[in-house]
């Protein structure tokens, strides 16, 4: 099976038929423990929904989300069990998962686990305990920052597999699918978010129909950028399902960062369809068109957008209420930003202050605005003239390294 490898931030199935001939008894036994695994907290889940359940019996059917994940995971891990060797090595399987896979299926759990807020979640407007409230943002940060463990200890170990990727990237696919549909519940962002978790798997049956119709497909070469937004969309989502996010500020941060998210896994599509001229690279016309004004001269536009919408409030003392910490927190990150010092940082420490409900900024439409160009210039980076940019060497270099084939769990 010839699939894509990035659809529009993701790398996509490894083509690896498994071999159950091959894997071996403890193998399969661990794969056992796997399912004992992510069933658990299903199970704990309708226990502690057995009052909730008898109260509103169409409640249960929230349940089913997380059934889902844990059939469909468990489904994945089973089916390409002969894919635990090396990228190029299928005559040297691994006997065991190895630690790396099981990090990876312990997020797998957790996110079984964050589906069980669902029952809590609707109808919406339930009141929370206050620890509870924070549960579900903590969860999937967690589950977001495990991530970058579960790659580490596979480099570590020099076991980076095929089955690792695979499962990391669909353990990503499920865990960031779940969350928008949980804050959507809670009324934390709009219910159009849900496409972005959607259209991952909208590509994969789109390539699985094109396949049945004998149709040709590129396989789809990785693209850093693209990794980087769905990064920052999986943050995005944490921040909305913690309580002191402000829903008018997620809501404008998901429609800036749902649109290129979208736009890419368009472009991915035409690609892996042979529907658009690509080169060698597997670049466009219209990707050297955009990437020229998006990365040279919109973010210089921006950084001025942000000088100016930070220091206008000042002069005009709009602000009078807030305190001078807040006020020069605000001005730093603006002046840090258009001068392009560490831009992307600044952008992101700025978008978190203005979107908190805890500071005093409030959500008038000035305020709105630059935290928009916030949100724009953290997707976009600084661009050109940029006294110190050290977010992109990292940014691009852990993406160029966890989009090589064969590099599970990056």
């Amino acid at each position: 099976m010839t699939t894509p490898s990035n659809p529009a931030g993701r790398n996509n199935k490894v083509p690896t038929k498994s071999a159950p001939a091959r894997t071996s008894s403890s193998l399969q036994r661990q794969a056992w423990l796997a399912a004992a695994l992510l069933l658990c907290p299903l199970l704990a889940t309708l226990f502690l929904c057995r009052p909730l359940g008898r109260l509103q019996p169409l409640t249960l059917l929230t349940l089913l989300p997380g059934l889902a994940v844990a059939l469909y995971l468990q489904q994945q891990l089973v089916t390409h069990l002969g894919a635990n060797h090396r990228y190029g090595e299928e005559d040297r399987p691994f006997p065991t998962l190895g630690a790396a896979t099981w990090i990876t299926l312990l997020r797998a759990a957790a996110i079984v686990a964050l589906a069980g807020f669902l029952p809590l979640a609707v109808p919406p407007g339930h009141a929370w305990p206050p620890m509870l409230a924070w549960a579900p943002g903590l969860l999937y940060l967690a589950i977001s920052l495990a991530d970058l463990a579960d790659g580490f200890v596979a480099r570590r170990q020099h076991r980076e597999t095929e089955l690792g990727k695979l499962l990391d990237i669909e353990t990503d696919a499920a865990g960031l699918l779940v969350a928008l549909l949980l804050a959507v519940c809670l009324q934390r962002l709009p219910a159009p978010s849900l496409l972005v978790g959607l259209a991952y798997y909208g590509f994969l049956f789109g390539i699985w129909w094109r396949q049945q119709r004998q149709r040709p497909i590129i396989p789809l070469q990785s693209r850093p950028y693209s990794r980087i937004i769905a990064g920052i969309q999986m943050g995005l989502t944490a921040m909305a399902l913690l309580p002191i996010s402000n829903p008018a500020f997620t809501a404008v941060a998901a429609l800036l960062v749902m649109t290129p998210l979208l736009a890419g896994f368009v472009r991915d599509w035409l690609v892996v369809s042979c529907r658009i001229d690509i080169d060698s690279n597997q670049e466009t016309v219209l990707d050297r068109w955009a990437g020229r004004i998006l990365t040279r001269y919109f973010p210089l536009a921006l950084r001025l957008g942000m000088l100016a919408a930070g220091i206008a409030p000042l002069a005009a003392n709009d602000w009078q209420q807030a305190s001078p910490f807040w006020l020069a927190a605000q001005s730093l990150c603006c002046l840090l930003a258009a001068v392009g010092c560490m831009g992307r940082s600044a952008a992101l420490l700025l978008a978190l202050i203005l979107g908190c409900n805890l500071t005093p900024f409030g959500s008038d439409l000035p305020v709105l605005v630059l935290f928009g160009l916030a949100v724009t210039l953290l997707l976009t980076g600084t661009g050109p003239l940029s006294l110190w940019a050290p977010e992109e060497r990292i940014l691009y270099r852990r993406s160029q390294d966890g989009s090589v084939t064969g590099s599970s769990n990056a």
